[in-house]
């Protein structure tokens, strides 16, 4: 159930809405800015609360009635591009056949913009941005994972465009080459000498262990780190799932461990398994915390198992240790 959770929240296709969709969630007017057949992403002029429940209804072009499904908030935050208004990811509850013809008549009016993220790995933002070439152009890596890359360029790519991402990683004897397709292109910016730059996503469908070496050493010189919005965000669709799936499982979990706990934590776990390179990340940080003595007395019931100090410090420490010794069944806990 926990596989299924994650990979059914994170690997639905996105379509960027240009210009955004005008909506109504409740009584709250908003903007769809993208939206999938699993949720969408609103912007609005007052705050929404997480987990709110209501109706998003919306009209489209070439659909005689307007189309009503329930959703609920997952995220929200204050919008960093507009000061007083925010945004708020929604979880979206239409049934599979109502939103996939949605999408279907979006694309088919034009509204559309394919973003297929299928961020089944985590990405690494890259500081300062890395220079690198899109076949003859120069580019700069914006994010890398072991999936793909968001770039930032002076020209405007198609969406069908197809070619090879090259870049030499510092401070180490290597240069990466990959083919990559064009998912999604969309002007980031206008400079004062009137340069339009363009961020650009990529999709890249080989060589994950040789990006996965390059993001190791990206990693190690200081120059990448992990998206902390995107495990922000992950985390906040983890926990409303569980609280979501909590009913479902009451009386079913170890003795003394919530429902919405135990499914928090398997969530996570399950997370860690599907992302080998952000397991990486967790478990090297478990590794320091295993060395201190000082964090070893905070959680004895977890000290000498690396994969529940991962979960533990996912979580941000918010959870009992003694909770997650339970839920993944260790011996003496």
């Amino acid at each position: 159930m926990q596989e299924a959770a994650a990979r059914n929240l994170r690997t639905a296709e996105r379509f960027l809405l240009a210009p955004p969709l005008a909506a109504e969630f409740g009584a709250a007017a908003v903007a769809i800015c993208d939206i999938s057949a699993k949720g969408a992403r609103l912007k609005h002029g007052s705050p929404l609360e997480t987990g709110r429940k209501s109706i998003l209804r919306l009209a489209v072009e070439g659909r005689p009635a307007s189309v009503a499904f329930e959703a609920i908030v997952v995220w929200t935050q204050a919008d960093s591009g507009a000061a007083g208004r925010y945004v708020s990811g929604i979880r979206t509850y239409g049934p599979d056949e109502l939103m996939s013809g949605l999408i279907t008549q979006l694309q088919t009016s034009k509204r559309t913009t394919r973003i297929e993220e299928m961020r089944s790995a985590d990405r690494f933002l890259i500081t300062p941005a890395l220079p690198a070439l899109w076949n003859d152009d120069m580019v700069r890596i914006e994010d890398l994972s072991t999936r793909g890359a968001r770039i930032e360029t002076v020209s405007g790519f198609s969406g069908a465009a197809r070619g090879t991402l090259r870049f030499h990683v510092p401070a180490a004897s290597m240069t990466v080459a990959v083919d990559a397709n064009v998912m999604w292109s969309r002007v980031k910016a206008i400079d004062p000498d009137n340069t339009t730059r363009h961020g650009v996503g990529l999709l890249i469908n080989e060589k994950p262990e040789l990006l996965r070496l390059a993001i190791g050493h990206l990693c190690e010189t200081g120059r990448a780190a992990l998206d902390t919005y995107s495990l922000r965000l992950k985390l906040k669709i983890i926990r409303a799932r569980a609280r979501e799936l909590a009913p479902e499982l009451a009386d079913h979990g170890p003795s003394g461990v919530p429902a919405e706990q135990y499914l928090l934590i398997q969530g996570v776990r399950e997370e860690l398994r599907l992302n080998p390179e952000e397991a990486l990340h967790w478990y090297r940080r478990a590794r320091i915390t295993i060395a201190d003595p000082a964090t070893r007395a905070l959680a004895p019931a977890i000290a000498d198992h690396p994969d529940a100090i991962a979960v533990w410090e996912y979580l941000d420490r918010t959870v009992d240790p003694t909770m997650i010794s339970r839920t993944l069944a260790i011996r003496g806990s």
